[in-house]
């Protein structure tokens, strides 16, 4: 039998995180016979180190593309071990500017303490079975580090192989818009959390005014504070509802449906709402919501969270969204399935 470990940041009820490893695990159930395979996720007490209980690693979904996980790969590779790279990402909380045709104009690549990273990651893309990276940003960034780019293939982020569910038909005749808020401990573009969540409060108070109800939900634990405090100030209970339950995602996906469009904080919460057919506006807080926004050509929905004009650009693209929903939704159904396609590759092709 052979025994895959994959490598994630779950066992923390992160919905993204957990959404992936589910998603991996169901389509190893789907294509690959459970009596020659077994998968191993790297919950709390997994000892990703050791090899050598495993035939392949596999560097899953997440902003994986960092020291520590590629120092993980990178002994796997010596140890002869089969390396996926399946989603992975870069991320950075630094905001990069990027020109019009979204190229990046800073140097990606790790620097002094860090410079063997590059050297340790061009070795495992180079014996990789399969290199598929989240998005257009994160590809630049194994350019920048000197990567062999024969294999590397923007597979997108392993959330564009969520179902999208059976269409509910509405029985409600109010506009709703869906509010996932949450911290990153102001590990953010502008390193400000309380600014951007005024500027959100301001945002959603004039969008109560045009006739929209709000719901509040978080899709991580410690979230549910920043929620909570947000509809305090919001102060119009009438209007607002806050939802405090951590929902599984398939879950999420069917309540999203009764929204007009989401407003979203954590980056999985765009998937989700793009998956169940619901325009979506990403607060772009780290590299890998605009390396998301690249990726399915829709950029102009990832808002910076250091912009400080933040609260009139909201508004500006609900206005937008109200216009386009039709074709904002047909430009993210075009790219998920030119990305299903290559995250199914590894499972169809039998590379694992």
């Amino acid at each position: 039998m052979k025994r895959m470990l994959y490598l994630g940041w779950i066992g923390f009820n992160n919905i993204g995180d957990e959404l992936m490893w589910q998603l991996f695990r169901d389509y190893c159930w789907r294509f690959l016979p459970s009596k020659e395979y077994e998968v191993i996720p790297s919950i709390p007490g997994v000892d990703i180190r050791n090899h050598g209980p495993y035939d392949t690693i596999v560097l899953g979904g997440g902003s994986l593309l960092i020291p520590g996980y590629i120092d993980v790969v990178h002994q796997a590779i010596q140890q002869n071990k089969k390396v996926i790279i399946w989603g992975s990402g870069h991320d950075r909380r630094e905001y990069t500017p990027l020109d019009e045709s979204g190229q990046v104009s800073l140097h990606l690549a790790y620097t002094e303490e860090h410079k063997a990273t590059s050297i340790k990651l061009a070795e495992v893309v180079s014996q990789s079975a399969f290199c598929g990276v989240r998005g257009p940003l994160s590809l630049q960034f194994l350019q920048h580090s000197g990567v062999p780019m024969e294999k590397v293939v923007i597979s997108g982020d392993p959330g564009f192989l969520l179902p999208s569910p059976a269409r509910l038909k509405s029985e409600s005749s109010k506009h709703v818009i869906g509010v996932n808020w949450g911290t990153a401990y102001n590990r953010i573009f502008g390193g400000n959390e309380e600014k951007v969540e005024q500027h959100l409060v301001e945002a959603l108070r004039r969008l109560i005014r045009q006739g929209y109800d709000i719901t509040i939900f978080p899709v991580w634990g410690p979230d549910r504070e920043a929620c909570e405090r947000l509809y305090r100030k919001l102060g119009d209970p009438e209007h607002v509802k806050l939802d405090q339950r951590l929902h599984h995602y398939e879950d999420l996906l069917e309540i999203m449906q009764g929204y007009d469009l989401t407003i979203n904080f954590k980056l999985h919460s765009n998937y989700l709402s793009a998956a169940a057919g619901v325009p979506f506006i990403c607060l772009g807080y780290r590299f890998k919501s605009l390396d998301f926004g690249y990726s399915v050509n829709l950029s102009d929905y990832v808002l910076p969270t250091h912009l400080d004009q933040l609260t009139e650009v909201i508004l500006d693209r609900v206005a937008k969204i109200e216009e386009n929903k039709a074709s904002i939704l047909e430009q993210f159904e075009v790219s998920r399935n030119s990305y299903r396609t290559l995250l199914e590759l590894p499972f169809k092709e039998k590379l694992l």
